[in-house]
C-alpha cells in the first residue's frame, strides 16, 4: 500500500513533471518529432502503442553526447544498475532488484531479470551484460514492466534495447565525432567515431559501417602500502613472522583505464520489393587496467590493491534478417552467433582478512590445529578469470496485415547457450608450503583439464548450458473503432544444465582431487527443465487522435538453476547443517498497470505516464556467507511489491526551446520473509538498489545567428534517491542520494557542429554501488567533474 507520505511523495513526483512542461511561457506551434520503434516487433509510432516505453532517439544520444552503458542509463529514471566497471553491471527497472553481488564468478549467477538486445538479439548475460559503444544508433528502448511474451525469459522486469542505423539503399552518408575532456583528478580522454553508408547498386543493395576509438581516462588512485596477514582472519589468532606485500610497482594516480575500440559492418540486398536481407557482423574489445571503486577508509578515490588489475573483454556477434511479404502476411526470420571472451586478473588480498583456508595454504602447516602459526607467507592474493560465452538464437515470427480489425503475431524463438566460467585462484607464498600441482577432479567435466601453475590453490572450472524452445504470440481484435483488446502468451521450455568443479589443494605428494565433482553431485538432477505459460491482456481506448487510454495485466519469469555446492554446509557444521539447496526454482512477477499517452496544446505537449503494481514471488538471491558454505549459492528467500507510478513529459515550449521531464517513483518492500539459511533484510525493508524516487530533467535551447550558423545550449539536472546495496544482511549499506547537473553550450553551422560540455558540474560524488566483496567495504563512485569540447559532421546534418 502507498501510505500519505508516500502519496505525498507521489503528488511531488507529479508536480515535478508537469511543472517542468508547463512552466516557461506561452503555447508555441512547434511540435514533438514522431520516434518509430519495433518494440511490439513491428514498426510503430512510439505515441500510438498502448505499452509504457521510454525512448532516447537520435538526436537526443548526440546531444546527451551518449557514449556508453553509464551514459545512457542515468537518462531513464526507473532504470538502474550496479556494478564495478566496464562490462559488469546488471540492470533493474521499476525497483525489481534484490542488489548484485560483487562477485568474480560470475557465470554461476542468476540469470538478469531485465533482457538486453542488440536489434534483434538477446545479448543479456549473467552478472556480464556487455557494453556495445553507442556509435551510430538509431536510439534506445525501454520497456518497463514484464515483456516475456515477446521477448522471453530476461524479461522479468523490463526491456532494454540498442538499435543501430541499417544500411540505406540510395544515400551516401557520412558522419564522425571526436572528443577530448578531463576530469578533475583524473586523466584526459579522448574518442574517435565515424560511420559511412555506401550505395551498392540502386534500390538493391547497400552497406554500412561505423568505427570507434575510444581512451576514457582513469580517476581512482592505487595508493601505495604494505600487507601482510593477522588476526583479522578468523582462522588464525596469531602469527610470530608474517612476510609483508608491498604495492610499490603497482600504486600510481588516476589507475582506471578503459579503452573502447570496435566496428559494425552491414549489408542490406533487396531481392525484390518484397524480401530482403539484413546481415551486420559487430566486433568491439574492452581492455581496462585498474579498479573502479575505492575504499572509503583510505579517502575520496583512493583503493590499494597487491596484484595487478587488467582485462580484455571482445565480443564478436553475427546477426541477419529476412523479412518478406506472402500475400497479406510479413514474415520475419532472425539469427544471431555471438561468441565473447573476457581474460581477467583482478586482485584478491583483502580475502586475506576472510578466508577460513588461507592459513592452510599460506603459512607453517605445524600452527593450522592450533590457529598459531611461526611463518606466514604474503597475502598478494590474486584470481585469473576467463568468462567464455558461445549463444545462437533463431527467431521466426509471422503478422497479419496490421489495419485490419483482427490481427496477429506468432512466432517461434529458439535459444542455444553455452557458458565457459574458470576462476584460478592464486597465492603466490604457497609454492613455499609444499603443495603438489592442482589438478580437475577425476571424472568431472573440465574445460581445461591441465594442472594448473604453481600457486593455485583453488580453482572453479564450469560449464553452464542452456537450451530455449519457446512459442510465442498476441491477437489484437479492435472491439469498435476505439476500444482494442489484445491478448497475448508464450510457452516455453528451457532445458539448465551445470558441470564442472570447484577444486582445492591438499598437501602432500599427489593432488587429492579435494573440491567438489558438480557432476557427480548433481549427476540425478541436471539437466533440469523449466516449461509453463505465461500471458498477457491489455486493453486499449484510443478516446481521440490526441488520447490513448490503455491497462495492462501481464507476467513474467526467470528460470531457476543449480548450486555448484548444493548439499554442502560450512566446516564443522557437516551433521546439523544448514545445508546449502541443490537448486533454486523460477521466480514469478505478475503486473498490473494503468497508462496514458497524450498530445496536448496543439501537438507541442507530449504527457504521457503509467500507475503500476506489480508482486513478485520466491525471489532469487545470491548469497556468500561463510556460516554456511565457502562457496556462493543461491536460493529463493522472499516476496516482495512494487506500487509505482512513472511520468515522461516533453514540451516543445518554443520553435526555439523543448523542456524534458521523466519521473520515476516506487515504492518497493519485501512483504514475506518466510525464514532464510542466512540473514536478510526484514520483512518491511525496500528492495536493494531501488531509489524511492528517480527523475531527469532537461531544457534545450536552439537559436539563430544573424551571421549564419546557430547556437545551442543544455541544462540536464538528474536526482536520485537513496537505496541500500543488497538484502543480503552482511552486506547491506546504505547508499545516500545524490543531484547531478551537465551543461553544454555549442556552435553548429551547415554539416558541422562544436560543443563546450561540463559533465557533472558541481562535482557530486555519488554512491553507485557498495559492496563488501574480500571483507572490504568499497564504493563506486560516479565520474567527478569531465570537461572537454565534442566536434561532429554529419552530411545529413541531424
Amino acid at each position: 500500500m502507498i501510505d500519505g507520505p508516500k502519496l505525498n511523495s507521489v503528488r511531488r513526483a507529479v508536480v515535478v513533471a508537469i511543472g517542468a512542461a508547463m512552466a516557461g511561457g506561452p503555447v508555441a506551434a512547434a511540435e514533438i518529432e514522431e520516434i518509430v520503434v519495433t518494440a511490439t516487433k513491428r514498426e510503430e509510432v512510439s505515441q500510438d502503442i498502448p505499452i509504457t516505453i521510454q525512448t532516447l532517439g537520435e538526436q537526443s544520444l548526440q546531444d546527451l553526447g551518449i557514449g556508453n552503458f553509464k551514459d545512457y542509463i542515468r537518462h531513464l529514471p526507473g532504470v538502474t544498475s550496479g556494478g564495478r566497471g566496464p562490462g559488469r553491471n546488471e540492470v533493474f527497472i521499476r525497483g525489481l532488484s534484490v542488489g548484485k553481488l560483487g562477485l568474480k564468478a560470475a557465470g554461476i549467477l542468476t540469470e538478469p531479470n531485465v533482457a538486453f538486445y542488440l536489434d534483434e538479439a538477446p545479448i543479456s548475460i549473467m552478472g556480464r551484460n556487455f557494453d556495445p559503444y553507442m556509435t551510430d544508433m538509431s536510439r534506445v528502448e525501454v520497456l518497463p514492466g514484464p515483456q516475456g511474451t515477446l521477448f522471453g525469459a530476461s524479461s522479468q522486469a523490463g526491456t532494454v534495447r540498442l538499435i543501430t542505423n541499417k544500411p540505406q539503399f540510395n544515400d551516401f552518408d557520412f558522419g564522425f565525432d571526436a572528443s577530448i575532456s578531463d576530469t578533475t583528478g583524473g586523466d584526459m580522454s579522448n574518442s574517435m567515431e565515424g560511420y559511412f553508408n555506401i550505395p551498392l547498386i540502386d534500390d538493391k543493395f547497400a552497406a554500412r559501417i561505423a568505427m570507434y576509438t575510444v581512451k576514457e581516462g582513469g580517476y581512482i588512485d592505487n595508493v601505495a602500502g604494505t600487507k601482510a596477514i593477522t588476526d583479522a582472519n578468523p582462522a588464525l589468532i596469531s602469527v610470530a613472522n608474517a612476510a609483508v606485500a608491498y604495492n610499490d610497482d603497482l600504486a600510481g594516480n588516476n589507475y582506471n583505464d578503459a579503452t573502447y575500440q570496435g566496428f559494425r559492418l552491414g549489408f542490406k540486398y533487396a531481392f525484390n520489393d518484397q524480401w530482403d536481407l539484413l546481415v551486420q557482423q559487430f566486433h568491439q574489445e574492452i581492455e581496462t587496467e585498474g579498479v573502479w571503486d575505492y575504499d572509503p577508509s583510505l579517502g575520496e578515490m583512493k583503493s590499494q590493491t597487491f596484484s595487478p588489475d587488467e582485462g580484455i573483454d571482445e565480443v564478436d556477434m553475427t546477426s541477419w534478417t529476412v523479412t518478406g511479404q506472402v500475400a497479406n502476411l510479413d514474415l520475419v526470420y532472425t539469427g544471431a552467433y555471438l561468441d565473447r571472451a573476457v581474460n581477467a586478473v583482478q586482485d584478491y588480498s583483502g580475502y586475506a582478512d576472510a578466508g577460513p583456508f588461507i592459513p592452510y595454504y599460506i603459512c607453517d602447516y605445524a600452527g593450522y590445529s592450533t590457529q598459531m602459526f611461526t611463518d606466514c607467507g604474503r597475502p598478494n592474493l590474486f584470481v585469473s578469470q576467463f568468462f567464455g560465452v558461445e549463444r545462437t538464437i533463431h527467431e521466426f515470427r509471422v503478422s497479419t496485415d496490421p489495419e485490419r480489425r483482427l490481427r496477429a503475431i506468432v512466432g517461434v524463438f529458439t535459444d542455444d547457450l553455452d557458458l565457459i566460467e574458470r576462476g584460478d585462484w592464486n597465492y603466490p607464498d604457497s609454492v613455499l608450503q609444499g603443495f603438489p600441482p592442482n589438478a580437475p577432479i577425476t571424472g568431472s567435466t573440465a574445460s581445461n583439464p591441465n594442472p594448473r601453475a604453481p600457486g593455485v590453490r583453488f580453482f572453479n572450472d564450469f560449464t553452464r548450458g542452456k537450451e530455449e524452445l519457446s512459442f510465442f504470440g498476441e491477437i489484437a481484435f479492435d472491439i469498435t473503432d476505439t476500444l482494442t483488446a489484445t491478448i497475448g502468451a508464450r510457452n516455453y521450455d528451457l532445458e539448465i544444465a551445470l558441470n564442472g568443479s570447484s577444486n582445492f589443494a591438499a598437501r602432500g605428494a599427489v593432488d587429492g582431487d579435494g573440491g567438489r565433482n558438480v557432476d557427480e553431485v548433481l549427476a540425478d538432477s541436471s539437466p533440469a527443465d523449466f516449461n509453463d505459460t505465461i500471458f498477457k491482456f491489455n486493453l486499449q481506448w484510443q478516446v481521440n487522435d490526441d488520447t490513448n487510454l490503455y491497462a495492462t495485466w501481464s507476467e513474467g519469469y526467470r528460470p531457476g538453476g543449480f548450486n555448484r555446492n548444493g548439499g554442502s554446509s560450512a566446516p564443522g557444521n557437516e551433521v546439523t547443517g544448514p545445508f546449502v539447496p541443490d537448486f533454486y526454482d523460477t521466480d514469478e512477477l505478475e503486473n498490473i498497470e494503468l497508462g496514458w499517452k497524450t498530445r496536448l496544446l496543439g501537438g507541442s505537449l507530449q504527457f504521457n505516464g503509467a500507475i503500476y503494481s506489480v508482486d513478485w514471488t520466491d525471489l532469487q538471491l545470491a548469497t556468500l556467507d561463510f556460516d554456511v558454505s565457502n562457496l556462493t549459492f543461491i536460493q529463493n528467500v522472499a516476496e516482495a511489491e512494487v506500487r509505482g507510478i512513472e511520468i515522461d513529459t516533453i514540451w516543445a515550449a518554443t520553435d526555439n526551446l523543448t523542456l524534458f521531464a521523466n519521473v520515476s517513483f516506487n515504492d518497493t518492500e519485501l512483504t514475506d520473509v518466510p525464514g532464510s539459511i542466512v540473514s536478510l533484510a526484514p520483512e518491511g525493508s525496500p528492495l536493494a538498489l531501488a531509489p524511492e524516487l528517480q527523475y531527469v530533467m532537461r531544457g534545450r535551447y536552439d537559436w539563430e545567428l544573424s551571421g549564419g550558423g546557430g547556437m545551442f545550449t543544455q541544462l540536464v539536472y538528474s536526482y536520485t534517491d537513496d537505496v541500500i546495496s543488497s538484502l543480503n544482511a552482511g552486506a547491506l549499506f546504505m547508499q545516500d542520494d545524490y543531484a547531478t547537473f551537465d551543461v553544454n553550450l555549442g556552435y553548429r553551422r551547415d554539416n558541422w557542429s562544436a560543443t563546450l560540455f561540463v559533465d557533472n558540474l558541481t562535482d557530486e560524488l555519488a554512491d553507485l554501488f557498495i559492496s563488501n566483496e574480500d571483507d572490504i567495504i568499497k564504493t563506486t563512485p560516479n565520474r567527478p567533474r569531465t570537461i572537454g569540447v565534442r566536434f561532429s559532421y554529419r552530411t545529413d546534418a541531424l
